[in-house]
């Protein structure tokens, strides 16, 4: 029987990695709401004044060509597991 792993080990809130670590390293996981899939981050934006994460960029829609803006404060889960991030509401569009 193989071993299962760890659960606690993939729960950012109990792993010795704090939030901002998982969020510097989210690129490729899947945005969703608890009703739909919005895409899959493409980049991660920092602040001018500090080394924490601010924005998560999304590529959206069926071929991926809608670029979205995402606060890391609007991420209300991550699952390291199924490389997933969960938000409340859907973001709006990139607005440059």
């Amino acid at each position: 029987m193989e071993p299962q792993p760890d659960r606690e080990a993939n729960d950012p809130t109990r792993s010795s990695y704090d939030r901002a670590y998982w969020l510097r390293r989210c690129e490729g996981f899947v945005v969703e709401t608890p009703t739909k899939r919005i895409g899959r981050v493409t980049g991660t934006r920092y602040g001018e004044t500090t080394n924490e994460p601010e924005v998560l960029e999304v590529r959206a829609g069926l071929f991926g060509r809608t670029r979205l803006l995402i606060s890391v404060d609007d991420i209300t889960e991550i699952d390291l597991e199924q490389r997933r991030l969960a938000i409340a509401d859907p973001p709006g569009p990139l607005s440059e």
